[in-house]
């Protein structure tokens, strides 16, 4: 009983004290109708037996101021349910009576229980035997009031476990609608449930196919689009050499490098909007401490604080480190020294990239992470980049399940955060 309730039990805090009221309330009405019932019994057997005693009292003045002939018509003609009287020539009960007053017969027979049982002389040396049952009149209404908590109790459980039907496949429903928020390419919901959460469930994989073709096509065509560009381009490096070499010739080489640059960065990022690499069980902190290494051996100023002990996450080491790469080299590039830290909170791992440059506008921390947006608004690539780091990064940090975010630190400096499923 106690595990079905507990499946039923409601998963927030405000769903468990109402089980644990409405248990509670089931539990004193459960007590009270004991304790009433016990009561209520005791006091009503008490009455009964009275009543029963004076039942018999009267039937032995009956029987003794009738005539020995028609005292075994009036005995035979006796119809009481709880009453039972023969004249017979010898005692049937151990409780006997001779000579004694009805005022005594009636004291004696007072205290007994559940039945009254006695045997009394009649005048002509003859005994009256008598049996008398004392029967609760309440008996049904108690059965009633019991059956009355067992429906309660009962009906409360199904009204928990219809809840509990309800309210699970929403909860799923929920957290399958965050992942589909973060990660398109997550399992589809399952269908069971009502016929409601059946319809919504179907719904929304219904969407998250639609949202996966549309996702494809777009990557499709600027993966077509960036791969056509490059023979242009070619045809125009090639057209440069026969120019007169000077000034001229020498923006117009830098101009197509710059677009073959930025193509091949738009047919890196539509390629990994695309790939689903395998997962496996890595080393957060070995990645990052040879990372930083790394870095510092070509001479950045890149420390890694972090704790030394192994921290592991399930994802893709090779894009985890495009990401990482990614950060420390925008910092390295704005600010010139990086810090990079990590910590769990709760099932999740934090990793702070901290720097020591300008910061970033407020208006302009989400925007950042817009396709082929630039914070900094030169259009040389050394200085402004292509706007598809960030982007890139976040795509795929929410295909792990995570999420990266940028604020200005109050010392001085941005903070990248990125937060993964530990």
């Amino acid at each position: 009983m106690f595990n079905v309730l507990s499946e039923l039990m409601p998963r927030r805090l405000g769903g468990g004290f109402i089980l644990l009221i409405l248990l509670g309330m089931i539990l004193t009405h459960l007590i009270v109708f004991v304790i009433y019932s016990q009561r209520s019994q005791s006091t009503e057997f008490k009455v009964n037996r009275d009543i029963v005693a004076r039942q018999v009292i009267n039937l032995i003045q009956t029987i003794e101021n009738t005539s020995p002939e028609k005292q075994q018509e009036m005995v035979k003609a006796l119809d009481l349910p709880n009453l039972k009287a023969s004249i017979d020539h010898r005692a049937k009960n151990d409780l006997r009576f001779v000579n004694a007053s009805l005022w005594q017969v009636l004291e004696k027979i007072s205290d007994q229980q559940p039945n009254i049982q006695l045997s009394f002389m009649l005048p002509q040396n003859d005994w009256l035997n008598i049996t008398a049952t004392i029967v609760p009149t309440s008996f049904g209404l108690q059965s009633f009031l019991f059956s009355l908590e067992i429906i309660v109790a009962v009906a409360v459980i199904f009204f928990l476990w219809t809840i509990n039907r309800f309210t699970k496949p929403l909860h799923k429903f929920t957290k399958a609608a965050e992942r589909l928020g973060v990660d398109l390419h997550s399992e589809p919901l399952p269908i069971y449930g009502p016929v409601a959460v059946r319809a919504t469930a179907t719904a929304m994989n219904k969407m998250q196919e639609r949202i996966q073709d549309l996702i494809q096509a777009r990557t499709q065509m600027l993966a077509a689009i960036s791969h056509d560009l490059r023979t242009p381009i070619t045809r125009l490096k090639l057209r440069t050499q026969y120019l007169d070499e000077g000034e001229l010739q020498q923006k117009i080489i830098k101009d197509l490098d710059e677009m073959e640059a930025m193509i091949s960065e738009t047919l890196a990022f539509a390629r990994e909007d695309s790939r689903s690499e395998q997962r496996v069980n890595l080393d957060i902190v070995s990645m990052l401490a040879s990372l930083c290494e790394d870095f510092a051996d070509t001479g950045q100023d890149v420390q890694y604080i972090g704790p030394q002990t192994r921290v592991l996450i399930n994802g893709g080491s090779v894009s985890l480190r495009r990401v990482f790469t990614n950060v420390i080299d925008n910092a390295c590039k704005y600010a010139g020294s990086v810090t990079v830290d990590l910590h769990a909170e709760g099932d999740e791992v934090h990793i702070l990239f901290d720097d020591n440059g300008p910061g970033i506008a407020n208006a302009q921390l989400d925007k950042v992470f817009m396709p082929f947006y630039r914070g900094e608004h030169s259009r040389s690539r050394e200085t402004g980049g292509t706007g598809l780091g960030l982007a890139t990064a976040r795509d795929i940090i929410r295909a792990h399940g995570g999420d990266i975010r940028l604020s200005n630190r109050p010392s001085g400096g941005l903070r990248v955060t990125v937060v993964l499923p530990g």
